[in-house]
């Protein structure tokens, strides 16, 4: 009887670790959502003032950082004009391990007024992770230039 009830201890708690370590997860890496909300930040940021927006970008003061997500943005030649980690890069010939022209295609289909997607496979850059994950990048042109903020989704 004492065998059963420390097995069924040891069970509960091999579940509710694995419920906390998911859990964990979750806040660790950015949503749909948030980035849907990162991005309609940054338009209203440069909508305010254009200059300074493109300043807190790079910095990430202000929240523009949250979790694994991050606004970038670009000019029509696929120059980064804002990035934390990048500017003046430019992702004309950014391809994923697939082949796929992530850049040119971001290029093609921003539009103002509306947000789009281009789906893509990379490695979570803020981690040690070397597995390639499904990357979700939202595009929208806004003020002359095309902004992006990317989220995991798978």
């Amino acid at each position: 009887m004492k065998f059963l009830k420390n097995l069924l201890n040891v069970i509960a708690l091999l579940f509710f670790s694995v419920l906390f370590s998911k859990v964990l997860l979750a806040q660790e890496f950015g949503s749909k959502d948030e980035a849907i909300d990162l991005l309609e930040r940054t338009e209203n940021l440069i909508k305010v003032d254009k200059n300074r927006a493109l300043e807190l970008i790079v910095s990430g003061e202000g929240g523009l950082h949250p979790k694994d997500l991050y606004p970038f943005c670009l000019n029509d030649q696929g120059v980064l004009v804002a990035h934390p980690t990048n500017i003046g890069g430019n992702i004309m010939e950014f391809t994923d391990s697939s082949g796929k022209y992530v850049g040119k295609e971001m290029i093609a289909i921003a539009k103002y007024g509306e947000i789009n997607t281009v789906d893509f496979i990379i490695a979570r850059l803020t981690t040690n992770d070397e597995k390639e994950y499904k990357k979700t990048q939202l595009v929208k042109r806004m003020s002359g230039l095309i902004c992006v903020v990317g989220y995991y989704t798978q």
